[in-house]
């Protein structure tokens, strides 16, 4: 019996809960129609009220609106012989022509109330149709009462003609008025109620349903009694803002029903109880005898239970059948005890897995002991990965095998996330992430092949340097995101010209690289000129605009007799650039006379370079780093020191135009001495009153300093370092030296070398633009850096490319795992910085963070404005960006 009453309060649970939900839908619909009803009220008013703007005496009113004698017509007209207590006629400008009130006590006019006349201007949606040509209906509280308002824009008879104005047509409306209306509607049989919201008293139900009712709650239910519910809503005035308080009162039929019916059910369950009572007497002896059967398979049973931690079976070893299992297995892969005693071995082996050959093998050779790793197939049709621990024991008569099972799947699953991250690194390695084209490091490489195989078996290729013309127009005009799209578009239009043995590169920016295997320079020639006729062809459309753009090629024989691939990659570029001077869009292919056009170039930088040097024309940038917890803020300062050149215009220029040469050129270790002796010789003194101030409350300053593999390979330059620290007492707990990942990996001992020799004394290190050389975690071991900054060209894309982010995600934790801070670069926005943040990455840098900006010697402890008062990012960034 205390089952079936289980029963039979669930049942009146659910029935009463789904009778309110029904009711609660029949309420909603039939405040629904109220609300309908309401609307139809305010639109006659609005089809009443057209014959009165399309009409030819306003219309010629509202332009000659100086005569008096039309003005007495108008009140004629409109009062007080017509159904309206105020009329407004206004310009096209919102200006009021006329606008009255009709007192019926007085049967005078009177000005129209102060309230309404505040919202007569033309920026209201009273005075809208000038522009827009609707109509506006519906109701407007005032002080003087709640009013039913028309308003329409001014046309001729005829409905035509250029609208000059508006008219407003009003009349006051009681709640009893609108009850009446409503009501009298033939779609609805309920009963209706309606109050103002001015009403200082209301029923009590009203004043619950008004704080009850909110713009996501825009309509309320309450019982009212047994025999009556009510729903609840606003209705609202022109501007959306509630004005009356409406209820709609329905009659409790579905409830009483559904108590009439609980009545049976109870009846119903009580005849059953009766019969199920017998039964029971009847069944509990067979359950005894039941009991006892089981009771020895129990006892066996209890052994595996025993061991629950871990998933357990039996399977009989000839038929394969499952004999025991426990619970651990059950929810392993989601059978049911009985599902799986219906089931075999078979029926769960996954064919063709790791370890099923060997796994079939031990079983059919009946091993006495073996382990190894299998995936199972789980009641849903996924696949369980697990070590299995089988050992063949006796039970029951027969030979069984007893299987220990620990789920895997976990483990298999991080497994395969670091190998598609290793295959991932070495992808991007390899590859521009933009265009998914090789990118120069592995062009390089193909150019490097394509020179060896012509000395060696003589033939010849062809290497074509391409330069978009107009990029710079698009992507300054549209932004970034357009000029990313129209490279990419540009990849597919490359790859769409040349054939599957050619290897087409992005060089960076809007630059290519195309080699062409075997093909003469006469024949590249063709290719070139087909693959400008395409661009030429090509139409960029971006939202509303359509761009041009073009191409300028220079190509440059590959044989036998080409020099060094630098300077074949330069006179490439050097050919291109030559037929940009050309007047673009063309091809230019380099001649004998040529190859010394590439050294020239760099001749010039080198000739800039060393007077740069001499008159000190290079400059020092900074950009601040933040930390991405908000707490290290209040003590923290942490920039990296950044170079510029200042040409003899005084234009400044960015590294990457004038680095490549100087690399090329051996400039590098001259470039580095200048920037630490002009940076401690400029910075000592603060950095030494810094050091001491955050050593007080216990804060960190560091400042970031880069070097280049020239340097990390010249013998003095330890020396020369030592030297500079000790001049200018500089602590070196305040240095941080960044050197980049290839050139890390390419000078691995010497790197390692330099890092211990200055870690000694306090100095910390960073690894720069990881994820740019590396195609596994491996090396990173043997380097013992502080700091590893993510390559710029994961994070920037991090939002929309799901492998950045996996990427970004794994070299995060395995530098954590290693002990290392990470540092994400091209932080460009706020989206991107909330991203890194739940990735735990440590600190930030980008143009969200700050801007580089030039250094100076700053004036912060000797103001007594220390970074530790700064509570939050934005405000320490601020001040370090002006300043």
């Amino acid at each position: 019996m205390t089952l079936l009453s289980f029963v039979y309060l669930i049942a009146s649970s659910l029935l009463l809960s789904n009778i309110k939900l029904a009711e609660e839908r029949n309420v909603h619909q039939s405040v629904n129609e109220v609300l309908q009803e309401h609307n139809k009220i305010a639109d006659d008013l609005s089809y009443v009220n057209i014959g009165w703007s399309e009409w030819d005496t306003t219309y010629h009113f509202i332009q000659n609106y100086q005569e008096a004698d039309s003005t007495e017509d108008l009140k004629q007209e409109l009062f007080p012989n017509r159904r309206f207590d105020l009329a407004v006629i206004f310009n096209k400008s919102g200006r009021n022509i006329f606008a009255k009130e009709w007192d019926n006590t007085s049967q005078k006019t009177l000005p129209i109330p102060s309230v309404l006349a505040k919202q007569i201007y033309p920026e209201n949606i009273l005075v809208q149709y000038p522009n827009t040509g609707k109509s506006v209906s519906g109701i407007v509280t005032l002080p003087e009462g709640t009013m039913l308002i028309s308003s329409l824009p001014l046309l001729n008879n005829q409905g035509e003609g250029a609208i000059r104005g508006g008219l407003i047509l009003g009349r006051y409306i009681q709640t009893a008025e609108i009850v009446k209306r409503i009501s009298d509607s033939e779609s609805l049989t309920e009963s209706v109620d309606v109050h103002s919201i001015n009403e200082k008293q209301m029923p009590p139900d009203f004043e619950e349903a008004r704080l009850a009712l909110s713009d996501k709650n825009s309509i309320v239910v309450r019982n009212l009694n047994d025999q009556k519910v009510a729903g609840y809503t606003w209705l609202k005035d022109i501007y959306g803002k509630p004005a009356l308080l409406v209820r709609v009162e329905k009659d409790r039929e579905l409830y009483l029903q559904g108590k009439k019916n609980l009545s049976y059910l109870m009846i119903f369950l009580t005849v059953i109880g009766i019969i199920f009572s017998s039964a029971a007497q009847l069944l509990l002896q067979q359950l005894i005898t039941f009991k006892v059967k089981r009771k020895e398979s129990e006892a066996r049973y209890r052994i595996v239970v025993s061991q629950a931690s871990e998933s357990i079976f039996l399977v009989d070893a000839e038929t394969k059948h499952f004999l025991e299992v426990n619970t651990a297995f059950e929810k392993l892969l989601g059978y049911t005890l009985k599902e799986i005693l219906g089931l075999t071995l078979n029926d769960i082996l996954v064919e063709n897995s790791e370890g099923h050959k060997q796994y079939l093998h031990y079983i059919s050779a009946k091993a006495e002991h073996f382990t190894c790793e299998k995936q199972y197939r789980s009641r849903n049709g996924y696949f369980v990965d697990v070590e299995v621990n089988v050992n063949l024991i006796s039970y029951a008569g027969k030979q069984v095998f007893c299987h220990v099972v620990r789920d895997i799947t976990n483990r298999k699953q991080a497994e395969a996330a670091l190998r598609e991250s290793e295959q991932r690194l070495a992808w991007q390695a390899n590859h521009d992430s933009l265009t998914g084209l090789v990118n120069r490091r592995k062009f390089e490489q193909h150019l490097e092949q394509a020179l060896n195989s012509a000395k060696v078996s003589n033939v010849q290729h062809s290497l074509c340097y391409l330069d978009l013309d107009k990029f710079k127009i698009i992507n300054d005009t549209c932004g970034h995101i357009a000029g990313d799209e129209l490279l990419r578009q540009v990849t597919a239009l490359l790859q769409s010209q040349i054939r599957t043995v050619d290897i087409v590169a992005r060089l960076g920016g809007d630059e290519f690289g195309l080699i062409l295997n075997q093909c003469t320079s006469d024949h590249a020639l063709i290719v070139a000129n087909a693959l400008i006729a395409s661009i030429r062809a090509f139409q960029f459309v971006w939202e509303d605009k359509i761009f041009k753009i073009g191409v300028s090629i220079g190509v440059v024989a590959v044989n036998g007799d080409s020099p060094s691939l630098i300077n074949t990659l330069s006179a490439a570029d050097s050919a291109c650039y030559t037929a940009k001077n050309q007047g673009r869009d063309r091809v230019y292919i380099s001649q004998l006379s040529d190859c010394n056009i590439a050294q020239h170039n760099d001749m010039q930088w080198i000739k800039q370079i060393n007077k740069a040097i001499e008159e000190d024309r290079f400059c020092l940038y900074y950009q601040s780093i933040t930390p991405t917890n908000p707490q290290t803020l209040r003590s923290w300062e942490y920039y990296e020191v950044l170079l510029r050149l200042r040409d003899e215009s005084d234009k400044i220029i960015p590294p990457m135009e004038f680095i490549p040469a100087a690399e090329r050129y051996n400039l590098m270790q001259l470039i580095d001495r200048w920037v630490i002796k002009t940076l401690f010789a400029t910075q000592g003194q603060y950095y030494r009153e810094t050091y001491a101030q955050y050593q007080n409350v216990g804060g960190f300053c560091l400042y970031a300093i880069n070097l280049s593999g020239a340097s990390i390979n010249d013998e003095y330059f330890i020396d020369f370092l030592h030297q500079q620290i000790k001049i200018h007492q500089i602590p070196p707990q305040v240095l941080c030296f960044e050197i980049t990942e290839i050139v890390a990996i390419a000078n691995l001992a010497k790197v390692v070398a330099f890092i211990d020799e200055f870690k000694q004394l306090g100095c910390s290190f960073a690894l720069d633009d990881f994820g740019t050389g590396m195609s596994s975690f491996d090396r990173l071991k043997k380097l013992p850096v502080d700091y590893l900054k993510i390559n710029g060209g994961l994070i920037k894309d991090i939002l929309t490319d799901p492998k950045n982010l996996a990427m970004t995600e794994a070299i995060n934790q395995v530098s954590h795992a290693m002990g290392f801070k990470t540092i994400a670069t091209f932080v460009e926005n706020a989206p991107i910085f909330k991203k890194i943040c739940e990735l735990g990455v440590d600190y930030a840098q980008g143009y969200d963070i700050a801007i580089p900006c030039p250094l100076v010697i700053p004036q912060l402890h000797r103001q007594g404005l220390i970074l530790s008062s700064v509570s939050d990012k934005s405000s320490n960034l601020k001040y370090m960006t002006n300043n």
